[in-house]
Formats: C-alpha cells, sequence, structure tokens
C-alpha cells in the first residue's frame, strides 16, 4: 500500500510541477540546464567540462555498485558486503596505507567529488526499496549563498538485511550511511577559485560466518530449499561485526597568475576507525568462518580497534604551453597508526615526501587526448600513459608501493605476524578498439597485468608474498546491436593467469543486456529488458570475518550459474522509475549458488526505484 501512494503522489506532484516554475512567458526558468557541477579531477586539469544531472533512463534500474560495475567483483552475495575486484585496477595512490580494502568500493572518493553551481536551490531525491530487506536513500541538495558561493548537502543512507538467521524481515546485515558537505567558491575576476569538502562514511557488516553446514541437512547448489531465512542458519551467533568509520577533510584553491600560469594548494585531512567485536568467542570458535584449532584457549570476548590517521598537503603550479597542459607538484604526507588494545601494533607518526607532475594534450574533439602522468618518492612511484584517439584506447601503468600496514604487523590474540616485505609492484597494459558497422558495434579488448611482489593471505590465514612474478591477461569483447527499439548487447570476459594457486578468478564470465524501448499512449517513454549474468565455476578466495580479508581456500567452488533480471524504467515529467525483479530465475535450475564459499547470492527479490530532482 505504501508504494502505491508514494508512486501515486510522485505522478500527480510531477504532473502539476509542469505550472510551477514559470515566468511570464511561460518558459521555464529553472530545470537541468540551470544546474550544473564541476570535479577538482577536471578543474586540475585545467578541462572546462560543466557536467549536467542525469535525465536518463538507461541503466537507471541498476540498485547497486557492484551491478553497476557488472559484476566484475566477488562479494558475499547480498549489497554492501565485503568485495575484492577480479582484475586489477590501477590505482594512484602509492601512499603507506593500512592495509584494509573491502569496503573500499562503498566510501566515497575525493577526486569524485561533484561541486554544483545553481541559480536557484536544487534538491535530488533518490529513494529504492526491496522486497529482501533492501532499502536506500540518498539525498542531495545544493544552494547557492551569491553568485559566487555554493554549498552542497549529500547524505546517502543505505541498509541490507540477513537472508539466514534472520529474526525479522528488515534484521540489518549491513548498516551504511555516508553524509558530505561541499562548497565552491570563485573570485568575481574568476582568477581565484577554491574546493572544500567534510564527508563522514559509516559502514558497517554483522558478520555470519556464511551458511552453516548440519548433518541432516545438504547445502549443495542441487540440494539448497527456497527459503533461506527459515531453514538455514549462520555460522556465527548474534552480535559479531565489522565496522569502518572514517572522517576526512579536503581543501583545494588554485589562483590563475600571468599569462595563465596557475597555482595551486590541497590540504587533506584522513582519520580512519576500525573495529572488529565478537562478544561470544568462546561459542564462536569452533566455526568454519574462523578456522581456528578448538583446543585453542580463547577469552569470551574479541575486540580489535585500529585508528589510522594521515595529513597530506600538495602545491604545485600548472598552465599551458605550446598545446599541452602541464602540472608540477610536491606533496608531504604524515602517517600514524594506535592500537586501543595492542600498543606493539603502535606506528610512531612517520613522514611521506612525493613529486609529480603531468603532461596532457586534448585534441579538439575532447575525447581524443593524451596523457602522461607519474609521481615518485624513495620507496614507491606510479607512471601512468593513456592515448584515446578515434576509438582507440590504450593504457600503460606501472607502479610500486608498500606492503599495507596490516600485512607487516597485526596482532589480535590469536592470529600474530610481523614481516618486513618488500615493495609490491604492477605493471598493467590496456588496449581496446571500438568498431561500428552500421547497427552492429564490436569492441574488442585485451589487458594484461605483471604480479611481482604479490602478497596474499594464505590456507592459514597468514600473510605471505609470492616468490615470483605472474601475469593475469584480460580478454574482453563486447557485441551490441541496435535498431530502432531493440539494443542488444553481451561481454565476454576470458581470464587466464599463469599461478591460478595463489591468484582466483572464474576463467569465463558473461554480461548479457536485451533491451526494448516502448512508447505508450504516445507519451510515456519505457524501457524494458533483462540483464543476464554468468561466470564460471572456480574455487574462490574464503573471507575471514576475524581478519576482515579472503584468504585462499581449495575446497568450496562457487558460482557455474546464472542469474536472469528482468526489469522496466520509465520517466513522468521529471520523475524516474524503475522496477526489477532480481535472480527471476531461482529455482531454474537450482534455487541457489554460491558468489563466496558458504555465502550464497541473493534469492528472488522485487525492487522499486525512485528518483525525483527539485528545482526550486
Amino acid at each position: 500500500m505504501r508504494f502505491r501512494n508514494l508512486i501515486l503522489l510522485i505522478i500527480s506532484t510531477s504532473l502539476n510541477s509542469f505550472g510551477q516554475i514559470l515566468d511570464d512567458s511561460t518558459k521555464q526558468v529553472y530545470g537541468f540546464n540551470s544546474v550544473y557541477c564541476i570535479t577538482e579531477n577536471y578543474l586540475l586539469k585545467n578541462q572546462k567540462i560543466e557536467h549536467r544531472p542525469d535525465t536518463l533512463i538507461h541503466n537507471f534500474y541498476k540498485s547497486d555498485i557492484i551491478l553497476k560495475n557488472n559484476w566484475q567483483y566477488q562479494d558475499l552475495g547480498n549489497v554492501g558486503t565485503a568485495q575484492k575486484s577480479f582484475f586489477f585496477r590501477p590505482d594512484k595512490n602509492i601512499s603507506q596505507q593500512a592495509g584494509y580494502h573491502v569496503f573500499e568500493l562503498y566510501a566515497p572518493k575525493i577526486e569524485d567529488f561533484k561541486f554544483y553551481h545553481t541559480r536557484s536551490p536544487y534538491t535530488d531525491l533518490n529513494y529504492t526499496q526491496g522486497f529482501k530487506g533492501y532499502s536506500r536513500l540518498d539525498f542531495l541538495h545544493s544552494q547557492n549563498i551569491n553568485k559566487q558561493l555554493n554549498i552542497t548537502l549529500e547524505v546517502s543512507k543505505f541498509n541490507s538485511s540477513k537472508q539466514i538467521d534472520a529474526v525479522t524481515a528488515e534484521d540489518k546485515l549491513v548498516d551504511h550511511w555516508m553524509y558530505n558537505i561541499g562548497g565552491n567558491y570563485f573570485s568575481k575576476n574568476k582568477k581565484y577559485q577554491l574546493l572544500a569538502a567534510f564527508f563522514h562514511f559509516n559502514h558497517s557488516q554483522n558478520e555470519q560466518g556464511g551458511i552453516l553446514e548440519k548433518s541432516n541437512l545438504s547445502i549443495k547448489p542441487e540440494d539448497l530449499l527456497a527459503n533461506y531465512r527459515n531453514n538455514y542458519s549462520g555460522q556465527l551467533l548474534a552480535g559479531v561485526y565489522n565496522r569502518e568509520k572514517w572522517n576526512n577533510f579536503h581543501l583545494f584553491h588554485q589562483m590563475i597568475l600571468k599569462n595563465g600560469f596557475q597555482i595551486f594548494q590541497s590540504v587533506d585531512f584522513q582519520h580512519e576507525k576500525r573495529i572488529f567485536l565478537d562478544p561470544l568467542l568462546s561459542k564462536n570458535k569452533f566455526a568454519k568462518a574462523y578456522r581456528l584449532d578448538s583446543s585453542i584457549s580463547v577469552n569470551d570476548t574479541l575486540k580489535t580497534n585500529f585508528l589510522f590517521n594521515a595529513f597530506n598537503h600538495k602545491i604545485g603550479f600548472k598552465g599551458r604551453f605550446k598545446g599541452f597542459n602541464y602540472e608540477v607538484y610536491g606533496r608531504q604526507r604524515l602517517y600514524n597508526q594506535e592500537n586501543r588494545y595492542f600498543e606493539n601494533l603502535n606506528q610512531n607518526l612517520k613522514p611521506e615526501i612525493f613529486f609529480g607532475g603531468a603532461l596532457r594534450y586534448f585534441f579538439p574533439d575532447s575525447s581524443n587526448f593524451l596523457n602522461a602522468d607519474g609521481e615518485f618518492s624513495i620507496n614507491s612511484f606510479y607512471v601512468n600513459g593513456i592515448i584515446s584517439f578515434k576509438g582507440l584506447q590504450g593504457q600503460f601503468f606501472q607502479s610500486i608501493r608498500p606492503a599495507g600496514l596490516f600485512f607487516e604487523n597485526y596482532d589480535n590474540g590469536i592470529f600474530s605476524w610481523k614481516n618486513n616485505f618488500g615493495a609490491i609492484s604492477n605493471t598493467f597494459i590496456k588496449a581496446s578498439y571500438d568498431l561500428n558497422f552500421g547497427k552492429i558495434r564490436f569492441q574488442p579488448a585485451v589487458s594484461n597485468t605483471l604480479y611481482a611482489n604479490y602478497i596474499y593471505l594464505n590456507r592459514e590465514l597468514s600473510p605471505q608474498q609470492a616468490s615470483s612474478a605472474f601475469t593475469v591477461l584480460q580478454i574482453q569483447a563486447l557485441i551490441g546491436y541496435q535498431k530502432g527499439r531493440v539494443n542488444l548487447s553481451t561481454v565476454f570476459d576470458l581470464g587466464l593467469n599463469s599461478n591460478s594457486d595463489i591468484f582466483r578468478l572464474p576463467k569465463f564470465q558473461n554480461y548479457t543486456n536485451a533491451e526494448f524501448d516502448i512508447t505508450y499512449a504516445k507519451v510515456l517513454h519505457i524501457k524494458t529488458g533483462l540483464d543476464f549474468f554468468y561466470k564460471s565455476k572456480y574455487a574462490a578466495e574464503a573471507y575471514s570475518p576475524m581478519l576482515n580479508h579472503f584468504y585462499l581456500q581449495d575446497d568450496f567452488k562457487v558460482w557455474g550459474s546464472f542469474v536472469v533480471d528482468p526489469y522496466l524504467s520509465f520517466n513522468i515529467n521529471k520523475v524516474r522509475l524503475a522496477f526489477k525483479f532480481g535472480h527471476v530465475n531461482q529455482g531454474l535450475p537450482n534455487n541457489g549458488f554460491y558468489v563466496s564459499p558458504y555465502y550464497l547470492a541473493m534469492p528472488r527479490a522485487f525492487l522499486l526505484k525512485v528518483n525525483w530532482p527539485l528545482f526550486d
């Protein structure tokens, strides 16, 4: 009933809104064209790119970041759970890090922050509701204080619910919320510009350890029962959780001097807290998810509390010379780590010094460009080169970075180690070409990553560094067909690994989309279609709740199955709506499958998504 009322309210408000923000000549004054945003990245590159609010219904139905990336990550089945990417993704952050990454995908990134310019108050509301306990609310409000100053508040909140061991239908598995406050200012002569942002990130995952094996209940995929909540239990008793809380402040400003010469500066303060709690360790120690010797003596409660702080200051100059944009800077960073329960893990304040720069050339068509950038310190560096020209895209990326503090020195009273690992090295090469043959699009792509000094958790949950280098080759082919109201596309991924003993990924993956445009009553534009996902069977890494990391295992195979998600999206004036039926094929062939060892994919679930922008 509440969903029907919500939809009726949206429809009636949207239809009435035609007559609301009008001037005397009945022209709409405020709307999508009166709002735009910039990013620090484009400002740094001297690119005058203004992003308008997204109005497209294509891909609007995709409800979370894993699906928006076409399931190119391993996760624990539900929205917001611990994840890791199958393939290498270039990362320019070569500073010393804490070494925890399973929740990073859900955290905000300063380089992606949108700083708005508005002529009137702008509000954007996104609401998603799933019938298996998933809900999400995204709220953004931006307002111009005057012509030169704009302030933005953004809040994001989502929850996903347990699919096993749930006391109620809304018993939380993941609790996530984030807010950021940003502002941008430019002088009247536009020679000075300032961007500032503060964000808070709070992500909590209640740990269940995966599905519990019972002697009288088979958990093989072919034997799974459809109602997970009524038939299965988790390995861990209630109360176990991992939580990350970040508070970050960032400021960037630049001044244009003579002949377009610019000086810029940024300041960044990073505060991260990571907590693990098991209040019933003496009972949970027998769980497979912990991989502990049952004879080990443990306390009733286990708690770890890590604090990681970093202060970053960058100053440099940039400009344009003979058609090239250039950038040169120096960066100083200070970091430390504190642990409330294990003082031997404390890391005193340490400095890092970096020097970097970039050289870029943009062709008249801004989609064609050349880019070379890099950063160097005594113990680490990265170099990055990109070419994009008439459908051809190529990239070379190489980095050397220190091992995370987690892998170097760790102790929680049960697991402990102290290492002196060498720097991690990655060399990444990628090329793709976009070909069009009338209504058919073909985009082949190939990438190769060389891993040296690769660090992983072995089968005993102990960090280990690979003794020799290995490569991971990704061959990808996108094939698309569009004619009239029909749009078909499929992406094939082949992963070839020279050391599958320590690096795991499915050999074959496929994502296929079939979409159809429908016009109802000559005014309502509808997109309807279905998504198809498939991954070949492989021995994925298992997840350790106690260490909040993935580790090697050989006995449990996952996927080897497919998912079908039909959907429908449409606009009503400025409002966008979408309906999706996730995993509609549950029961064909099996009632479920695993995406990580002992972690089931989501069962069949209906989902509603609404976007409602307001301009006054």
